[in-house]
Parts: structure tokens; sequence; C-alpha cells
């Protein structure tokens, strides 16, 4: 295993990292959560064209907004995202999930699509261009297919991981599995050995949410399933399944983040 800042990543990793670009040519990178490239495969660096146009700042702060839009838009589908920077090139990305939560992201490119325009302004660009693999819409398709497969395989075997990931785990497991008992920030130190000011500074750093807003989250949708299942069963005891003392804060609560009361949705 090799460790950087709070992550760690295995040898495999890094193996399969290194075999993907020898075999489709494109280069691969991880990234963490707040965009930084910690690993790349056959250190491969971005292509000579990238390199040439990003001296130039703005041309730079586009291309950053293109990652950050591209990591945002796969979060959001919680699958790969494709999409074409600004200048025509070509680039996908997937969040990593361990466990249901994205510890890191996967991007690849740049490559290029057949019959698609490039920004070009002189031969050194051209040349730089026509160094990049360049691929159908078809083998796009499969190239994407075997990019998921492979970051699926990477994270459902843990070959990556984050220390406090490792260290929370087991508490959001617990959140999981259980989001009607009554569990204080108090209580969710104790039972992970931290402070509750550093419980809450790593469980919003790694769930993109605060701790309270994330039990409530898995209280709502635990009530979502129940009104499925017992539709018949009131309110008031829905509330109390979940955790809530209160039914009125449950409903207002619900209503907030749904956008209807929970007797509606039973309703439906």
């Amino acid at each position: 295993m090799i460790g950087n800042m709070e992550y760690i990543f295995s040898r495999e990793m890094l193996n399969l990292l290194d075999h993907f670009t020898s075999l489709t040519e494109v280069r691969i990178a991880f990234f963490s959560m707040d965009g930084e490239e910690l690993c790349i495969g056959k250190n491969r660096s971005i292509c000579g064209y990238c390199a040439m146009r990003r001296r130039a700042g703005a041309f730079n702060a586009a291309c950053l907004a293109d990652d950050d839009g591209g990591r945002k838009a796969s979060l959001e589908k919680g699958g790969v995202h494709f999409y074409q920077c600004h200048a025509g090139l070509c680039e996908a990305v997937v969040p990593v999930l361990v466990g249901g939560v994205p510890i890191g992201y996967a991007m690849i490119g740049q490559f290029r699509l057949a019959g698609n325009k490039v920004e070009i302004r002189n031969p050194r660009e051209q040349a730089a261009v026509e160094q990049l693999p360049e691929f159908t819409r078809e083998k796009v398709d499969d190239l994407l297919s075997m990019f998921e497969v492979l970051i699926h395989h990477i994270a459902n075997h843990a070959l990556v991981g984050r220390r406090d990931f490792d260290q929370l785990n087991p508490l959001i497991e617990r959140m999981r599995t259980d989001p009607a008992e009554v569990l204080t920030l108090s209580g969710a130190a104790r039972f992970v050995g931290l402070s509750p000011s550093r419980l809450s500074h790593l469980f919003s750093s790694m769930m993109g949410i605060g701790f309270k807003r994330y039990q409530l989250f898995q209280r709502l949708e635990l009530a979502d399933r129940l009104m499925q299942a017992h539709p018949d069963w009131r309110m008031g005891r829905i509330a109390a399944s979940c955790g809530f003392e209160d039914p009125l804060y449950f409903s207002r609560a619900y209503k907030k983040h749904r956008g209807v009361a929970p007797s509606s949705f039973a309703r439906r």
C-alpha cells in the first residue's frame, strides 16, 4: 500500500491505472474530493496541446472550470460523465464510491472524437493534437464502459481508501443500518474515539454534509420506505419509527426537503 496524505493506494490499483493507459493510450488520474490530482497511470503528464494552451491564464481557468463542472455532474449522476472541454477535446470522470460514499474521482482524457473540431492556432498545436488518440463514438462508448468497470472494481475491492473513511465507516454504517437510533454528535464521537469537533469536521469533509443533516436525510429515506410498505400507518407512528419525537417537526422537515407533506406522499 502507498500512502498519500489521507489516501491509501494499493499496488494493484496503481498497476491497473498503468495497464489502462498502456492499452488505450488515454491518460487516467485519481483526484481527491477537492480536485487535487494524486496518482496517474504511467505518470503520464497532460497532453502537449493542453500544456501549451494552459500557459494562458484565461484558458487554464476555463480548463479548471470544465474539470470542476465534470466532477460535480458525475457526482450528481452517480456514474460516468462524458463531456467535451471548451477547446473541443474529450474527457470523462466518475466518482469513486466506497460503501456508497464518494472518496474521490477518476478522470480520463484528453482524447479526440472522430469528426469533432479542436480549437487550433498554429502548426505546433496541430501536431500536438494529432498525437492524441482518436475514437469513433462507438469506440468512446466502449472506452467509457471499460473505464467504469475498472473504477467499480477498484472501489468494490477496496484498492483505494481514505484513512478518515476507515475511521468513520463503522459510524456511517451504523447510521444507515438504524436511522431511527437516538445518536447525538457526542455519542457518535465516543463511538469512533474522536472529539465532537474533530468528528464534525471529518464528517463534513468526507460526506459533503454535516452530521445532523446526514442523520436527517437517512431518517427521511426510512420514512419513505415505511410509508410505501405500510400505507395504513398514521403519521405519528411513521415519525416515531424514524426517530422523530415530534410528529409536527417530522412533517415540517419532510415537506422542506421533499417538497410535499408526508401525508401527500403516503396517498400517492
